[in-house]
């Protein structure tokens, strides 16, 4: 028996070596960037570091796998995350793993600081109140060149304001585009840190809850397409006051607690609670009077994407929505819930 099963180990061998080859030739075709990241674990209450090691294909799905920073023990195996890409490791931004968000501190080498950083490249400024409707128009522009949303805040600097960030290649191309549409005088380019300033609430605060408002959600895949400015451009082709805007990520936690009321309603719930928490999205307050609600639907169209498509073609879902968990858009259902909402968002989650 040891005779005749001779024959097959070298069949063994090259089915080994070919195995071999092809994991080798995936990490060939993959460019591999290193992070630190931390976790903030709330049973034990403590910040948790990690190495992340981030493999980018050519084509397909970004991979990921950590270390404990400490002991360099694997703490997860590396594992396809369709939602994730280069652009979303930023220093200072939070990148959602199977439910947990991870805040990039820093990169582990310097490849990865070169490479990133160039693809981080971006402008901020700040716009002048006289084209705050025109802003919507003007966002969906830059996206439409490949820009992405970085950090957004509405804010009150002699009448509405928005403090934007947008990062991607040829971000100085994208600047020259932004001069050139509203002049030089109507956005100021401003530095990093001085954009900082436009989010801390005690410089500018919040603006106050309206008594006729609605909230409108830009879900994370949305944001991550470039449809900000679709959205914000649909609100104002429809004459929707829009009071409150800010780009923020929501945990499991506060997206199950906004979205409490669909559980054992929905069959698509767990769907839903982690397509809001694979990424940033854009909080908006809608404003009116009383059936804003009712305005946002015929803006937004219906929540199942297919029925949007056939009834509503026009409409945020019909041409934003990939499925029903990821439909482009979240509103208000009923108007009785709108300052709830409102109040959640800009309120509990983002004052504090």
């Amino acid at each position: 028996p040891a005779a005749r099963a001779l024959p097959k180990q070298p069949r063994v061998a090259r089915a080994l070596a070919r195995a071999i080859a092809a994991v080798l030739g995936a990490m060939a075709d993959s460019s591999v960037y290193g992070f630190t990241v931390e976790w903030f674990d709330r049973q034990a209450e403590m910040i948790k570091e990690y190495i992340l090691n981030a493999f980018v294909p050519q084509t397909g799905c970004v991979e990921v796998a950590m270390y404990e920073q400490k002991t360099n023990r694997r703490f997860l195996k590396r594992v396809e995350v369709p939602s994730l890409s280069p652009q979303d490791f930023r220093i200072g931004a939070n990148v959602t793993i199977y439910g947990r968000q991870l805040k990039v501190t820093g990169y582990c080498d310097e490849r990865t600081r070169t490479e990133l950083e160039a693809l981080h490249s971006g402008v901020c400024f700040v716009t002048a109140p006289q084209v705050f409707r025109q802003f919507g128009a003007l966002l969906g522009r830059l996206e439409g060149a490949g820009l992405r949303v970085a950090r957004l805040r509405l804010v009150n600097e002699g009448g509405p304001s928005f403090a934007v960030q947008l990062t991607g290649e040829d971000a100085e191309m994208a600047w020259a585009d932004v001069t050139r549409s509203v002049g030089e005088g109507n956005a100021r380019r401003v530095s990093d840190g001085e954009l900082s300033a436009y989010f801390d609430r005690a410089t500018f605060p919040g603006a106050p809850t309206a008594e006729h408002c609605s909230l409108v959600l830009v879900r994370p895949h949305a944001v991550r397409e470039g449809a900000v400015g679709t959205v914000l451009g649909a609100l104002a082709e429809a004459g929707v006051e829009v009071g409150a805007v800010e780009l923020l990520s929501l945990n499991k936690a506060q997206a199950a607690e906004m979205f409490d009321v669909y559980k054992g309603v929905l069959p698509y719930y767990a769907e839903l609670i982690d397509a809001m928490t694979c990424g940033p999205c854009v909080a908006i307050e809608a404003r009116g009077a009383p059936g804003v609600c009712e305005q946002l639907r015929e803006v937004c169209g219906p929540h199942d994407v297919d029925m949007a498509r056939y009834l509503r073609p026009n409409s945020l879902r019909a041409r934003l929505g990939k499925d029903n968990a990821n439909n482009g858009v979240h509103s208000t259902d009923l108007d009785e819930d709108g300052e709830r909402e409102v109040s959640y968002i800009f309120g509990h989650v983002l004052d504090k």
